[in-house]
């Protein structure tokens, strides 16, 4: 498993047929360095909900989205999902039938993994960066 800082950027189509090409490129970087299957798994389900919210509520003004994911020099998994809408997602109070569970079920993951999720405004696009940081040691 890698503790030493690494990095992989890569483009998303905002179409829900880049959805799964999304979460297969993180499943491939995030095994190919060596983590730990539930922490791969994790982070699949995290970037697949992030990913599935830029298309469903982003790609009007964000035909593209920038998926980072990284080991940074504290021992963390950082996965950020970044758009070019300004709108800062929340989750809802209650799940609808057409939607509406994925940021709880992030914010869930996040917390049973012992890591952090923050929404920050990303300037070089007038969008957002949604980063959530897991720990690569159980917490």
């Amino acid at each position: 498993m890698t503790s030493t800082p690494v990095r992989h950027d890569f483009p998303v189509i905002s179409t829900p047929g880049h959805v799964p090409l999304a979460r297969h490129e993180t499943a491939k970087v995030l095994t190919d360095w060596g983590l730990p299957e539930k922490l791969v798994d994790t982070s699949c389900l995290i970037i697949t909900e992030l990913v599935t919210n830029v298309v469903r509520h982003a790609s009007v003004v964000s035909p593209t989205a920038t998926v980072t994911l990284a080991v940074d020099d504290t021992g963390n998994l950082v996965l950020t999902v970044a758009d070019a809408h300004p709108f800062k997602p929340r989750p809802l109070m209650a799940a609808h039938d057409f939607g509406g569970r994925g940021l709880h079920l992030v914010n869930a993951l996040v917390h049973e993994a012992g890591g952090r999720a923050a929404v920050v405004p990303d300037a070089a696009t007038g969008g957002k960066q949604i980063s959530i940081r897991l720990p690569l040691a159980p917490a």
